[in-house]
């Protein structure tokens, strides 16, 4: 019998594990920027672009087109199906992943020298090529283990990818900064590569273990359909999953193309642009996104969990998981929210000291709740089958984050906060449509007092006292310590609060792991 996780049991797994990827990844910058310099880490980052866009177009669709017609097979019985459906899955990322390594290594020179405008670049891109076959093959099996709901494997096999990732990336830019930045942040890059084989390592070895239980006569399918009915049955959910992932990495290009040209409509020059554009896409974006990784990891786990209510036809169900999944979105980033907006500067001081980044991170920090909740519903979206939905719907939160940002990044008042404003708009347009068509779908899904103005007011209790707490601790101990503290009270403060208006049930907190259940009978 293979065991399976709650979805939100499994979306806490995955949040742990996306959290400390992403802690990681904001550490690792603070040895690696000396050892690059500014024009290493320019040349590291010039890498990332192209290989972020083809690794989404690549794989990140097929990855959730296996999980669902995983669990899709397992909820009908047919464990057969479900394990043809893998192999096939896992045929044609594999094909896929040689694929795209080779063009993106063939194609390095090019893109170094007419997009980067950098040639040395290209050494960075062509070490970085070979993790697209890695990342793609670790995919397949991630999306058979989401399949089965079990996210264990795939939360280890980020956190074992990320470690291996950051140590190779620091080991080698070391080793090799005596024989040129080019080198050294090409060594930097290699991180990936090396990164993504432990993942998979890890995977298959997880797999090879569970096999017993996993494997069966995919001949015994109820299903009869042939192989490439298959592939385009996995293509069709994949694609348009694939393009809203597309979208998101065309959106980091549109703001390289746009902002730095409208700031310097604005009246910015030089060295200037540069430094404002560096404190918005380095600084306050990464800080926007911490937060979402919860959600993120939400909408993994809603995927399958959503297609079983769908495969079973309880859509009582169906709708219970899609209020409770908005509501605990509610919970966890209203105070994000709140609390990157009164503490905005003071957050990226003690984290990357540079109080400046607050400029653009308190214009941006609203777009943490309507990030989380494009993530959400789109999770939603794509358990039931709309997979196109979300995908027109980021397509048009793009358009209006497009000429948000030109309009507003030219204005010399705003500059950079019109380009984070940019942002924030276009996100708002992307959730609230996701959130119709999920009303129009199942019915409203969001209730007023419950999901907005239980947690805003607790939110708003522990923004004045967080803001409190920093100003009256500042001159005695200082900033990062106030700051510390600051957050750790505010916190206090929201727990309390919230408890005292009501605002969380016993279903928000029973799937967390050993207090879950103590907690959901206090609740109860």
């Amino acid at each position: 019998m293979i065991r399976k996780q709650s979805f939100l049991g499994g979306a806490f797994v995955l949040a742990l594990a996306g959290l400390f990827s992403k802690v990681l990844g904001a550490v690792y910058r603070i040895p690696l920027y000396p050892m690059l310099g500014q024009e290493g880490m320019g040349l590291f980052q010039m890498a990332y672009p192209a290989y972020g866009l083809i690794l989404v177009l690549s794989t990140t669709g097929i990855n959730v087109a296996v999980s669902k017609i995983v669990s899709e097979r397992l909820a009908v019985g047919d464990r057969a199906g479900a394990w043809r459906s893998f192999r096939h899955a896992l045929f044609l990322l594999t094909g896929l992943g040689l694929l795209f390594s080779f063009l993106l290594f063939m194609a390095a020179e090019p893109i170094a020298r007419l997009i980067a405008k950098d040639e040395r670049a290209w050494l960075s891109i062509a070490a970085v090529s070979p993790a697209i076959f890695f990342v793609s093959v670790m995919s397949a099996y991630r999306g058979l283990f989401q399949g089965l709901q079990r996210m264990t494997p795939t939360a280890l096999s980020q956190v074992i990818e990320q470690l291996v990732r950051v140590g190779t990336m620091l080991a080698l830019a070391s080793y090799l900064a005596p024989r040129g930045v080019q080198y050294a942040s090409a060594g930097a890059t290699f991180g990936a590569v090396t990164g993504a084989i432990a993942g998979l390592a890890y995977l298959l070895y997880v797999y090879c273990r569970s096999l017993p239980q996993l494997h069966v006569d995919a001949d015994a399918s109820v299903t009869t359909e042939s192989a490439m009915t298959a592939l385009r049955r996995i293509m069709r959910i994949a694609i348009p999953v694939s393009m809203a992932s597309g979208v998101l990495a065309m959106i980091q290009f549109l703001d390289l193309a746009l902002v730095p040209a409208r700031l310097e409509v604005a009246g910015f020059v030089g060295r200037e642009i540069t430094a404002l554009y560096g404190q918005m896409s380095g600084g306050a974006l990464p800080l926007i996104n911490m937060p979402t990784v919860l959600t993120a990891a939400l909408q993994v786990s809603l995927v399958p969990a959503i297609s079983e209510g769908m495969a079973t036809g309880t859509r009582h169900t169906i709708r219970r998981r899609a209020e409770t999944a908005v509501r605990v979105t509610f919970l966890l980033m209203l105070p994000a929210v709140v609390g990157l907006f009164v503490l905005a500067h003071e957050i990226p001081a003690l984290l990357f000291r540079d109080a400046g980044i607050g400029v653009p991170l308190a214009a941006m920090a609203a777009g943490t709740l309507f990030l989380a909740l494009q993530q959400t519903s789109s999770g939603v979206l794509q358990g039931m089958g709309q997979v196109g939905i979300p995908v027109r719907n980021l397509a048009m939160g793009a358009i209006a984050k497009g000429v948000a940002t030109y309009y507003l990044t030219g204005m010399p008042a705003l500059g950079i906060r019109g380009a984070a404003l940019g942002t924030v708009i276009g996100f708002l347009v992307a959730a609230s449509l996701n959130l119709t068509a999920v009303s129009l779908i199942l019915g409203p899904v969001i209730k007023l007092k419950d999901m907005i103005i239980k947690p805003g007011l607790a939110s708003l209790v522990m923004g004045v006292g967080s803001r409190l707490i920093y100003d009256r601790l500042h001159p005695a101990v200082g900033t990062d310590v106030a700051t510390l503290l600051a957050i750790a009270g505010g916190m206090g403060l929201f727990t309390l609060s919230i408890l005292a208006v009501g605002g969380v049930r016993s279903e928000d907190v029973e799937w967390l792991p050993v207090v879950g259940p103590r907690l959901g009978r206090f609740l109860g």
